[in-house]
């Protein structure tokens, strides 16, 4: 195994986008550098990372271990996901995941610096408890010499199928209820009667400004839950810079007589659309500002044919009505054997 710096390993990102693509099941979106980057040095500037590729001779690395340094209960140091927050990405992927979990195992055995390894972000199949696709199983059989393998929480997605295969558009807003079609077609004339407008403000170069200027007079502004706290400001000012880079930033911006009322925020990789902020002013609440914007963004994304999967992020009750699966993860805790 090669160690990397955040340098170098940012220099090989299209070689891990590839290795993600490469692995079944994970979220792939949240797995990028495009995710992970931003997220660990926002919210963990200072971690010690311990970054390793399976370098290949005949083809492409094995895979890669995407790794930062924690310390738990009575100062226990362990490793977990790079991503210091969430969990969705999954820090072991790759092109032949036995033979990267066999050299990752091999090396962690060599370093006496850990007690614990968390891996987030592991395929949980269906959903159904105890019943784990072929790959998860893999993976803890693999790590098993390291000591006991625990299954702890995990994270689930929901996601929406707009691509044509599910009929795009129509064939999505088909599957909701009734009760929603009719409230989301309600929300969208009232907008519009209102003369609230949407525009597209991908490619402004302020436009993390703008956007704070309106989470400031939202309810996410107001409980500092949204993008307004410092260390989310510094995440989604690097992911912005880095989505726009390679043409994958979409932001849509409502206004309404000239004012800006809301905002949705998400970025596109490999035909999947991940949903990363929305938000709206107190004063247009009455709106339905957010659904609107929503709305807006599955017309904009199946016009277009941009993408297949819309991706809403972290499960909540709302996202329920406008998904049509969900997409769970587990974690894997290993606890060093003596």
């Amino acid at each position: 195994m090669r160690r990397l710096t955040l340098e170098q390993l940012d220099g090989l990102w299209e070689t891990v986008e590839a290795s993600v693509d490469a692995t079944p099941d994970i979220d792939r979106w949240c797995s990028g550098l495009d995710w992970v980057l931003p997220v660990n040095t926002a919210f963990a500037p200072s971690q010690e990372h311990l970054l390793l590729v399976a370098d290949n001779a005949d083809g492409p690395p094995d895979g890669f271990a995407l790794l930062g340094k924690y310390h738990g209960a009575h100062n226990t140091p362990m490793y977990g996901g790079l991503e210091p927050l969430w969990g969705f990405g999954a820090p072991l992927f790759g092109h032949d995941l036995f033979s990267l979990t066999g050299r990752l195992v091999a090396h962690l055995k060599t370093r006496d610096d850990w007690a614990t390894l968390f891996l987030p972000g592991v395929p949980a199949g269906d959903g159904v408890e105890g019943q784990f696709p072929q790959f998860t199983i893999d993976l803890a059989t693999g790590l098993r010499t390291l000591g006991t393998v625990r299954v702890g929480d995990g994270i689930s997605r929901r996601v929406a199928d707009i691509g044509n295969p599910w009929g795009g558009y129509d064939g999505w807003l088909s599957r909701r209820s009734p009760k929603f079609r009719r409230n989301l077609r309600r929300a969208v004339s009232q907008a519009s009667e209102a003369g609230l407008d949407i525009e597209n403000a991908s490619h402004q170069s302020r436009l993390l400004e703008r956007l704070l200027a309106i989470e400031r007079r939202s309810w996410k502004g107001q409980e500092e839950s949204g993008i307004t706290p410092a260390a989310m400001t510094a995440m989604y000012e690097s992911m912005i810079d880095r989505l726009r880079r390679r043409d994958r930033l979409l932001a849509y911006v409502a206004t309404l007589d000239g004012q800006d009322v809301g905002y949705i925020l998400g970025g596109l990789r490999a035909r999947r659309y991940r949903g990363l902020q929305i938000s709206y002013t107190t004063t247009a609440s009455e709106l339905s500002v957010g659904n609107v914007l929503q709305d807006h963004q599955l017309r904009a994304l199946t016009t277009d044919n941009l993408a297949d999967v819309y991706d809403l992020g972290m499960d909540f009750d709302y996202k329920r009505r406008w998904a049509d699966r969900v997409e769970p993860s587990t974690t894997l805790i290993i606890n060093r054997g003596r």
